[in-house]
Protein backbone atom coordinates (compact mmCIF):
# COMPACT_ATOMS: atom_id res chain seq x y z
CA UNK A 1 0.00 0.00 0.00
CA UNK A 2 1.28 3.47 -0.88
CA UNK A 3 2.31 5.95 1.79
CA UNK A 4 -0.61 8.28 1.09
CA UNK A 5 -3.03 5.31 1.56
CA UNK A 6 -1.63 4.72 5.02
CA UNK A 7 -1.98 8.41 5.81
CA UNK A 8 -5.66 8.31 4.90
CA UNK A 9 -6.19 5.23 7.09
CA UNK A 10 -4.32 6.88 9.93
CA UNK A 11 -6.66 9.85 9.68
CA UNK A 12 -9.69 7.54 9.80
CA UNK A 13 -8.24 5.82 12.87
CA UNK A 14 -7.69 9.10 14.66
CA UNK A 15 -11.18 10.39 13.85
CA UNK A 16 -12.90 7.14 14.91
CA UNK A 17 -10.84 6.75 18.12
CA UNK A 18 -9.94 3.09 17.54
CA UNK A 19 -9.33 1.47 20.98
CA UNK A 20 -5.81 0.67 21.97
CA UNK A 21 -4.06 3.04 19.57
CA UNK A 22 -4.34 6.46 21.23
CA UNK A 23 -3.45 9.05 22.34
CA UNK A 24 0.10 8.79 20.95
CA UNK A 25 -0.34 9.65 17.28
CA UNK A 26 3.25 8.87 16.44
CA UNK A 27 2.65 5.18 17.21
CA UNK A 28 0.46 5.00 14.06
CA UNK A 29 3.61 5.15 11.97
CA UNK A 30 4.61 1.65 13.02
CA UNK A 31 3.81 -1.30 10.83
CA UNK A 32 2.07 -3.22 13.65
CA UNK A 33 -0.39 -0.41 14.15
CA UNK A 34 -0.91 -0.16 10.40
CA UNK A 35 -1.85 -3.83 10.31
CA UNK A 36 -4.27 -3.47 13.24
CA UNK A 37 -5.92 -0.45 11.62
CA UNK A 38 -6.23 -2.26 8.30
CA UNK A 39 -7.83 -5.30 9.89
CA UNK A 40 -10.21 -3.04 11.81
CA UNK A 41 -11.23 -1.16 8.65
CA UNK A 42 -11.74 -4.39 6.74
CA UNK A 43 -14.20 -5.50 9.42
CA UNK A 44 -15.96 -2.16 9.08
CA UNK A 45 -15.61 -1.93 5.28
CA UNK A 46 -19.38 -1.89 4.73
CA UNK A 47 -19.64 1.19 6.92
CA UNK A 48 -16.74 2.86 5.09
CA UNK A 49 -18.11 2.10 1.63
CA UNK A 50 -21.59 3.22 2.65
CA UNK A 51 -20.29 6.53 3.99
CA UNK A 52 -18.25 7.12 0.86
CA UNK A 53 -21.23 6.29 -1.33
CA UNK A 54 -23.55 8.63 0.57
CA UNK A 55 -20.97 11.41 0.47
CA UNK A 56 -20.46 10.95 -3.28
CA UNK A 57 -24.18 10.83 -3.96
CA UNK A 58 -24.96 14.01 -2.09
CA UNK A 59 -21.92 15.86 -3.46
CA UNK A 60 -22.76 14.82 -7.02
CA UNK A 61 -26.39 15.75 -6.58
CA UNK A 62 -25.40 19.13 -5.17
CA UNK A 63 -23.06 19.78 -8.10
CA UNK A 64 -25.65 18.79 -10.69
CA UNK A 65 -28.35 20.82 -8.94
CA UNK A 66 -26.08 23.86 -8.78
CA UNK A 67 -25.21 23.53 -12.46
CA UNK A 68 -28.85 23.08 -13.43
CA UNK A 69 -29.82 26.02 -11.26
CA UNK A 70 -27.19 28.22 -12.91
CA UNK A 71 -28.36 27.17 -16.37
CA UNK A 72 -31.96 27.81 -15.40
CA UNK A 73 -31.09 31.36 -14.32
CA UNK A 74 -29.18 32.16 -17.51
CA UNK A 75 -31.98 32.51 -20.00
CA UNK A 76 -32.33 34.91 -22.89
CA UNK A 77 -35.71 36.43 -23.63
CA UNK A 78 -37.35 34.38 -26.35
CA UNK A 79 -37.54 37.22 -28.86
CA UNK A 80 -37.02 35.92 -32.38
CA UNK A 81 -33.85 33.94 -31.79
CA UNK A 82 -33.35 30.76 -33.75
CA UNK A 83 -33.99 28.22 -30.97
CA UNK A 84 -30.69 26.39 -31.42
CA UNK A 85 -28.67 29.64 -31.40
CA UNK A 86 -30.43 30.84 -28.25
CA UNK A 87 -29.89 27.53 -26.46
CA UNK A 88 -26.21 27.39 -27.37
CA UNK A 89 -25.57 30.96 -26.23
CA UNK A 90 -27.26 30.24 -22.90
CA UNK A 91 -25.07 27.18 -22.42
CA UNK A 92 -21.87 29.03 -23.31
CA UNK A 93 -22.71 31.85 -20.91
CA UNK A 94 -23.54 29.44 -18.08
CA UNK A 95 -20.43 27.31 -18.54
CA UNK A 96 -18.04 30.26 -18.47
CA UNK A 97 -19.76 32.73 -16.13
CA UNK A 98 -17.77 34.75 -13.63
CA UNK A 99 -14.40 34.36 -15.31
CA UNK A 100 -14.04 37.82 -16.84
CA UNK A 101 -13.82 36.46 -20.36
CA UNK A 102 -13.70 38.94 -23.23
CA UNK A 103 -16.80 39.45 -25.37
CA UNK A 104 -16.71 41.90 -28.28
CA UNK A 105 -19.60 43.26 -30.31
CA UNK A 106 -19.49 45.11 -33.58
CA UNK A 107 -22.01 47.96 -33.38
CA UNK A 108 -23.73 48.82 -36.67
CA UNK A 109 -26.02 46.04 -37.91
CA UNK A 110 -24.93 43.88 -34.96
CA UNK A 111 -26.02 45.49 -31.70
CA UNK A 112 -28.26 47.82 -33.65
CA UNK A 113 -30.24 47.24 -36.80
CA UNK A 114 -28.84 49.48 -39.56
CA UNK A 115 -25.95 51.97 -39.38
CA UNK A 116 -25.86 54.90 -36.94
CA UNK A 117 -22.60 56.26 -38.35
CA UNK A 118 -24.03 56.62 -41.84
CA UNK A 119 -27.35 57.94 -40.50
CA UNK A 120 -25.44 60.63 -38.56
CA UNK A 121 -23.50 61.55 -41.70
CA UNK A 122 -26.79 61.71 -43.63
CA UNK A 123 -28.28 64.03 -41.01
CA UNK A 124 -25.27 66.36 -41.35
CA UNK A 125 -25.53 66.33 -45.13
CA UNK A 126 -29.27 66.94 -45.00
CA UNK A 127 -28.78 70.12 -42.96
CA UNK A 128 -25.77 71.23 -45.07
CA UNK A 129 -23.37 70.86 -42.16
CA UNK A 130 -21.33 68.79 -44.59
CA UNK A 131 -21.23 69.60 -48.31
CA UNK A 132 -18.73 69.09 -51.10
CA UNK A 133 -17.93 72.80 -50.79
CA UNK A 134 -17.02 72.90 -47.09
CA UNK A 135 -14.92 69.76 -46.57
CA UNK A 136 -11.13 69.40 -46.82
CA UNK A 137 -10.45 68.81 -50.51
CA UNK A 138 -6.91 67.56 -49.84
CA UNK A 139 -8.44 64.36 -48.43
CA UNK A 140 -11.17 64.14 -51.10
CA UNK A 141 -9.44 62.88 -54.24
CA UNK A 142 -11.06 62.53 -57.69
CA UNK A 143 -11.16 58.98 -59.08
CA UNK A 144 -12.56 56.87 -61.89
CA UNK A 145 -15.24 54.28 -61.13
CA UNK A 146 -16.68 52.00 -63.79
CA UNK A 147 -15.36 54.29 -66.50
CA UNK A 148 -16.88 57.43 -64.98
CA UNK A 149 -14.82 60.26 -63.49
CA UNK A 150 -15.94 61.14 -59.95
CA UNK A 151 -14.85 64.33 -58.18
CA UNK A 152 -16.21 66.89 -55.70
CA UNK A 153 -16.88 69.13 -58.69
CA UNK A 154 -19.20 66.78 -60.58
CA UNK A 155 -20.70 64.55 -57.86
CA UNK A 156 -24.42 65.05 -57.36
CA UNK A 157 -24.02 65.57 -53.61
CA UNK A 158 -21.77 64.54 -50.75
CA UNK A 159 -23.67 61.35 -49.93
CA UNK A 160 -23.41 60.17 -53.56
CA UNK A 161 -19.69 60.92 -53.51
CA UNK A 162 -19.35 58.88 -50.31
CA UNK A 163 -21.17 55.87 -51.78
CA UNK A 164 -18.92 55.94 -54.85
CA UNK A 165 -15.78 56.45 -52.76
CA UNK A 166 -16.58 53.28 -50.80
CA UNK A 167 -16.14 51.34 -54.05
CA UNK A 168 -13.16 53.27 -55.41
CA UNK A 169 -10.65 50.41 -54.98
CA UNK A 170 -12.91 47.40 -55.57
CA UNK A 171 -11.53 47.00 -59.10
CA UNK A 172 -8.19 45.77 -57.75
CA UNK A 173 -7.68 42.01 -57.58
CA UNK A 174 -7.14 40.89 -54.00
CA UNK A 175 -8.78 43.95 -52.45
CA UNK A 176 -9.97 42.60 -49.09
CA UNK A 177 -10.63 45.91 -47.32
CA UNK A 178 -12.50 48.05 -49.88
CA UNK A 179 -14.37 50.32 -47.47
CA UNK A 180 -11.46 51.28 -45.19
CA UNK A 181 -10.73 54.62 -46.82
CA UNK A 182 -14.43 55.49 -46.84
CA UNK A 183 -14.66 54.73 -43.11
CA UNK A 184 -11.78 57.12 -42.48
CA UNK A 185 -12.90 59.83 -44.90
CA UNK A 186 -16.40 60.20 -43.47
CA UNK A 187 -14.83 61.08 -40.10
CA UNK A 188 -11.95 63.16 -41.47
CA UNK A 189 -14.36 65.53 -43.24
CA UNK A 190 -15.82 66.44 -39.85
CA UNK A 191 -12.64 68.40 -39.11
CA UNK A 192 -13.45 71.64 -37.31
CA UNK A 193 -16.48 70.22 -35.51
CA UNK A 194 -16.52 69.26 -31.86
CA UNK A 195 -17.77 65.90 -30.54
CA UNK A 196 -20.71 67.83 -29.09
CA UNK A 197 -21.61 69.03 -32.61
CA UNK A 198 -21.58 65.46 -33.87
CA UNK A 199 -23.86 64.21 -31.10
CA UNK A 200 -26.59 66.68 -31.96
CA UNK A 201 -26.86 65.00 -35.37
CA UNK A 202 -26.59 61.50 -33.89
CA UNK A 203 -29.55 62.29 -31.67
CA UNK A 204 -31.59 63.35 -34.71
CA UNK A 205 -30.55 60.24 -36.64
CA UNK A 206 -31.46 57.87 -33.81
CA UNK A 207 -34.63 59.78 -32.83
CA UNK A 208 -35.14 57.64 -29.73
CA UNK A 209 -35.26 54.48 -31.80
CA UNK A 210 -38.33 55.53 -33.77
CA UNK A 211 -37.42 53.14 -36.58
CA UNK A 212 -38.39 50.22 -34.34
CA UNK A 213 -41.85 50.80 -35.79
CA UNK A 214 -40.64 49.43 -39.13
CA UNK A 215 -40.60 45.92 -37.66
CA UNK A 216 -44.36 45.88 -37.34
CA UNK A 217 -45.27 47.90 -40.42
CA UNK A 218 -47.56 45.80 -42.65
CA UNK A 219 -46.74 48.02 -45.64
CA UNK A 220 -43.00 47.31 -45.22
CA UNK A 221 -42.20 51.00 -44.97
CA UNK A 222 -38.72 52.13 -43.89
CA UNK A 223 -37.98 55.12 -41.66
CA UNK A 224 -35.17 57.19 -43.20
CA UNK A 225 -33.24 60.38 -42.72
CA UNK A 226 -31.97 62.04 -45.91
CA UNK A 227 -32.21 58.71 -47.75
CA UNK A 228 -30.48 56.56 -45.10
CA UNK A 229 -32.32 54.06 -42.92
CA UNK A 230 -32.59 55.07 -39.29
CA UNK A 231 -31.36 52.53 -36.75
CA UNK A 232 -32.78 50.93 -33.61
CA UNK A 233 -31.43 48.43 -31.10
CA UNK A 234 -32.19 44.78 -31.66
CA UNK A 235 -34.01 43.82 -28.40
CA UNK A 236 -32.39 40.39 -28.56
CA UNK A 237 -28.88 41.85 -28.73
CA UNK A 238 -29.57 44.29 -25.91
CA UNK A 239 -30.65 41.33 -23.79
CA UNK A 240 -27.59 39.30 -24.81
CA UNK A 241 -25.12 42.07 -23.98
CA UNK A 242 -26.81 42.53 -20.60
CA UNK A 243 -26.73 38.82 -19.85
CA UNK A 244 -23.00 38.69 -20.54
CA UNK A 245 -22.42 41.66 -18.23
CA UNK A 246 -24.65 40.20 -15.52
CA UNK A 247 -22.65 36.98 -15.55
CA UNK A 248 -19.21 38.45 -15.17
CA UNK A 249 -17.99 38.87 -18.74
CA UNK A 250 -15.82 41.78 -19.87
CA UNK A 251 -17.82 43.34 -22.71
CA UNK A 252 -16.49 45.65 -25.44
CA UNK A 253 -17.84 47.38 -28.54
CA UNK A 254 -15.63 47.99 -31.57
CA UNK A 255 -16.98 49.89 -34.56
CA UNK A 256 -15.95 51.43 -37.89
CA UNK A 257 -18.26 54.40 -37.20
CA UNK A 258 -17.04 57.57 -35.51
CA UNK A 259 -16.28 56.94 -31.86
CA UNK A 260 -18.33 59.80 -30.40
CA UNK A 261 -21.55 58.66 -32.06
CA UNK A 262 -21.08 55.04 -31.01
CA UNK A 263 -20.03 55.86 -27.45
CA UNK A 264 -23.04 58.16 -27.05
CA UNK A 265 -25.32 55.41 -28.32
CA UNK A 266 -23.83 52.96 -25.81
CA UNK A 267 -23.65 55.22 -22.75
CA UNK A 268 -26.89 57.13 -23.24
CA UNK A 269 -29.09 54.52 -24.90
CA UNK A 270 -27.83 50.94 -24.75
CA UNK A 271 -26.76 50.96 -21.10
CA UNK A 272 -30.13 52.24 -19.85
CA UNK A 273 -31.85 49.49 -21.85
CA UNK A 274 -29.54 46.90 -20.29
CA UNK A 275 -30.16 48.24 -16.79
CA UNK A 276 -33.91 48.22 -17.27
CA UNK A 277 -33.77 44.53 -18.18
CA UNK A 278 -30.90 43.21 -16.02
CA UNK A 279 -30.44 45.60 -13.10
CA UNK A 280 -28.88 48.88 -12.05
CA UNK A 281 -25.15 49.31 -12.29
CA UNK A 282 -24.68 47.18 -15.37
CA UNK A 283 -23.31 48.72 -18.52
CA UNK A 284 -20.47 48.84 -21.01
CA UNK A 285 -17.73 51.21 -19.79
CA UNK A 286 -16.86 54.27 -21.90
CA UNK A 287 -13.30 53.07 -22.46
CA UNK A 288 -14.67 49.72 -23.64
CA UNK A 289 -16.14 51.44 -26.71
CA UNK A 290 -13.63 51.73 -29.57
CA UNK A 291 -14.25 53.41 -32.92
CA UNK A 292 -12.83 55.58 -35.69
CA UNK A 293 -11.35 58.81 -34.35
CA UNK A 294 -9.11 61.68 -35.35
CA UNK A 295 -6.67 63.71 -33.30
CA UNK A 296 -8.50 66.20 -31.08
CA UNK A 297 -7.26 69.70 -30.33
CA UNK A 298 -8.01 70.95 -26.84
CA UNK A 299 -9.05 74.53 -27.63
CA UNK A 300 -8.07 75.61 -24.10
CA UNK A 301 -4.44 74.53 -24.33
CA UNK A 302 -3.78 73.79 -27.99
CA UNK A 303 -2.65 70.28 -27.10
CA UNK A 304 -3.53 67.29 -29.28
CA UNK A 305 -5.20 64.22 -27.81
CA UNK A 306 -6.06 60.69 -28.88
CA UNK A 307 -9.51 59.46 -27.91
CA UNK A 308 -8.43 55.99 -26.69
CA UNK A 309 -6.20 57.68 -24.09
CA UNK A 310 -8.35 60.69 -23.29
CA UNK A 311 -11.34 58.50 -22.45
CA UNK A 312 -9.25 56.86 -19.71
CA UNK A 313 -8.11 60.08 -18.07
CA UNK A 314 -10.96 62.59 -18.47
CA UNK A 315 -14.12 61.41 -16.70
CA UNK A 316 -16.33 64.20 -18.03
CA UNK A 317 -15.20 63.48 -21.58
CA UNK A 318 -15.74 59.74 -21.09
CA UNK A 319 -19.27 60.27 -19.77
CA UNK A 320 -20.18 62.36 -22.82
CA UNK A 321 -20.57 65.63 -20.93
CA UNK A 322 -21.50 68.09 -23.67
CA UNK A 323 -19.75 71.07 -22.06
CA UNK A 324 -16.50 69.13 -21.86
CA UNK A 325 -16.86 67.70 -25.36
CA UNK A 326 -17.29 71.22 -26.74
CA UNK A 327 -13.70 71.99 -25.70
CA UNK A 328 -12.24 69.60 -28.28
CA UNK A 329 -12.03 70.25 -32.01
CA UNK A 330 -11.62 67.48 -34.56
CA UNK A 331 -8.61 67.59 -36.87
CA UNK A 332 -8.40 65.61 -40.12
CA UNK A 333 -5.64 63.32 -38.82
CA UNK A 334 -6.79 59.71 -38.26
CA UNK A 335 -5.81 57.96 -35.04
CA UNK A 336 -4.33 54.58 -35.93
CA UNK A 337 -4.94 51.69 -36.05
CA UNK A 338 -8.18 52.39 -37.90
CA UNK A 339 -11.05 50.25 -36.58
CA UNK A 340 -11.85 48.56 -39.86
CA UNK A 341 -11.10 45.05 -41.14
CA UNK A 342 -7.67 43.94 -39.85
CA UNK A 343 -7.48 47.21 -37.93
CA UNK A 344 -10.15 45.82 -35.63
CA UNK A 345 -7.80 42.97 -34.78
CA UNK A 346 -5.00 45.47 -34.13
CA UNK A 347 -7.23 47.44 -31.76
CA UNK A 348 -8.27 44.27 -29.96
CA UNK A 349 -4.64 43.31 -29.42
CA UNK A 350 -3.72 46.86 -28.36
CA UNK A 351 -6.61 47.64 -26.01
CA UNK A 352 -8.38 44.38 -25.11
CA UNK A 353 -6.35 41.17 -25.28
CA UNK A 354 -3.65 39.39 -27.23
CA UNK A 355 -5.41 36.09 -26.56
CA UNK A 356 -8.40 34.78 -28.49
CA UNK A 357 -11.54 36.54 -27.17
CA UNK A 358 -14.26 34.23 -25.86
CA UNK A 359 -16.92 35.48 -28.28
CA UNK A 360 -17.15 38.08 -31.04
CA UNK A 361 -20.34 39.15 -32.82
CA UNK A 362 -20.40 40.79 -36.25
CA UNK A 363 -22.34 41.08 -39.49
CA UNK A 364 -20.09 42.04 -42.41
CA UNK A 365 -16.76 41.17 -44.07
CA UNK A 366 -15.41 44.20 -42.19
CA UNK A 367 -15.75 41.97 -39.10
CA UNK A 368 -14.28 38.81 -40.64
CA UNK A 369 -10.69 39.28 -39.41
CA UNK A 370 -11.73 39.76 -35.78
CA UNK A 371 -14.37 37.02 -35.96
CA UNK A 372 -11.71 34.59 -37.12
CA UNK A 373 -9.63 35.19 -33.98
CA UNK A 374 -12.50 34.43 -31.57
CA UNK A 375 -13.17 31.12 -29.82
CA UNK A 376 -16.89 31.53 -30.55
CA UNK A 377 -18.58 33.63 -33.24
CA UNK A 378 -22.09 35.02 -33.47
CA UNK A 379 -22.76 35.92 -37.09
CA UNK A 380 -25.68 38.31 -37.59
CA UNK A 381 -26.81 36.98 -40.96
CA UNK A 382 -28.36 39.75 -43.03
CA UNK A 383 -30.67 37.95 -45.42
CA UNK A 384 -30.56 40.80 -47.95
CA UNK A 385 -26.76 40.44 -48.36
CA UNK A 386 -25.95 37.46 -50.56
CA UNK A 387 -22.38 38.62 -51.17
CA UNK A 388 -21.69 38.83 -47.45
CA UNK A 389 -22.94 35.29 -46.90
CA UNK A 390 -20.90 33.89 -49.78
CA UNK A 391 -17.74 35.35 -48.25
CA UNK A 392 -18.71 34.17 -44.79
CA UNK A 393 -19.25 30.57 -45.87
CA UNK A 394 -15.71 30.57 -47.27
CA UNK A 395 -14.39 32.03 -44.03
CA UNK A 396 -16.22 29.46 -41.88
CA UNK A 397 -14.71 26.61 -43.89
CA UNK A 398 -11.19 28.00 -43.45
CA UNK A 399 -11.34 29.70 -40.03
CA UNK A 400 -9.51 28.90 -36.83
CA UNK A 401 -11.14 26.22 -34.63
CA UNK A 402 -14.26 27.39 -32.85
CA UNK A 403 -18.02 27.63 -33.10
CA UNK A 404 -20.05 29.67 -35.57
CA UNK A 405 -23.61 30.57 -34.61
CA UNK A 406 -25.69 32.04 -37.44
CA UNK A 407 -28.66 34.23 -36.53
CA UNK A 408 -30.71 35.48 -39.53
CA UNK A 409 -31.97 39.07 -39.54
CA UNK A 410 -33.59 41.56 -41.88
CA UNK A 411 -32.42 45.17 -41.91
CA UNK A 412 -34.39 46.76 -44.73
CA UNK A 413 -38.08 45.92 -44.92
CA UNK A 414 -39.68 44.33 -41.84
CA UNK A 415 -36.37 44.63 -39.97
CA UNK A 416 -35.42 42.50 -36.99
CA UNK A 417 -34.44 38.98 -35.98
CA UNK A 418 -35.91 36.07 -37.93
CA UNK A 419 -36.42 32.81 -36.05
CA UNK A 420 -37.53 30.46 -38.82
CA UNK A 421 -38.69 30.16 -42.41
CA UNK A 422 -42.28 30.49 -41.19
CA UNK A 423 -41.31 33.72 -39.42
CA UNK A 424 -39.67 35.00 -42.62
CA UNK A 425 -42.79 34.17 -44.63
CA UNK A 426 -44.96 35.97 -42.10
CA UNK A 427 -42.77 39.08 -42.25
CA UNK A 428 -43.51 39.44 -45.97
CA UNK A 429 -47.06 38.09 -45.96
CA UNK A 430 -48.43 41.32 -47.44
CA UNK A 431 -45.76 41.46 -50.18
CA UNK A 432 -44.30 37.98 -50.76
CA UNK A 433 -42.33 39.20 -53.77
CA UNK A 434 -40.16 41.30 -51.45
CA UNK A 435 -38.54 38.24 -49.92
CA UNK A 436 -36.97 36.92 -53.11
CA UNK A 437 -33.42 37.73 -51.99
CA UNK A 438 -33.90 36.56 -48.36
CA UNK A 439 -35.28 33.25 -49.64
CA UNK A 440 -32.33 32.86 -51.99
CA UNK A 441 -29.84 33.58 -49.18
CA UNK A 442 -31.50 31.00 -46.92
CA UNK A 443 -31.35 28.36 -49.66
CA UNK A 444 -27.72 29.21 -50.38
CA UNK A 445 -26.75 28.79 -46.73
CA UNK A 446 -28.66 25.52 -46.43
CA UNK A 447 -26.88 24.23 -49.52
CA UNK A 448 -23.60 24.68 -47.69
CA UNK A 449 -24.78 23.07 -44.48
CA UNK A 450 -25.80 26.24 -42.61
CA UNK A 451 -29.22 27.07 -41.14
CA UNK A 452 -30.27 23.42 -41.42
CA UNK A 453 -32.93 23.84 -38.71
CA UNK A 454 -34.20 27.20 -39.97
Amino acid sequence: MLAWDWQILNTFAWDWQIPGHWPQHARLAGSNNHNKIWRYLMKKRFVVISLLFVFGFFFGSWALTSQASASAEIKLDQGKWCPEVKARLETLIAQNAGKGKKVIFDFDNTLICRDIGEATFAAMAGEKKLTLKNIPLEITPPFTLNGKRISPDNAENITMFYEDFLSATKHQPGEACPYSNGYAWVVQIMAGMTPADILSFTEKAYAKGIARQDSENPNLQETKINGYRQPFFYPEMTDLAGLFLKNGYDVYVISASNIWTVRWMVIKNLNPLIQARHGEGLGIAPDHVIGVSVLLEDTRTGELHKDPLLVRTNKAYANMNLEELANYKLTSQIVYPLTGYFGKVANIIKFITSDRPFLIAGDSPNDHPMLNMAENRLWITRLEKMGYQEKTVKLIDNSLPGEWLLQPVLYKKSPGFVSSQADLDQSFSTKPSSKKTPDAVVQFLKKFGKLQKF
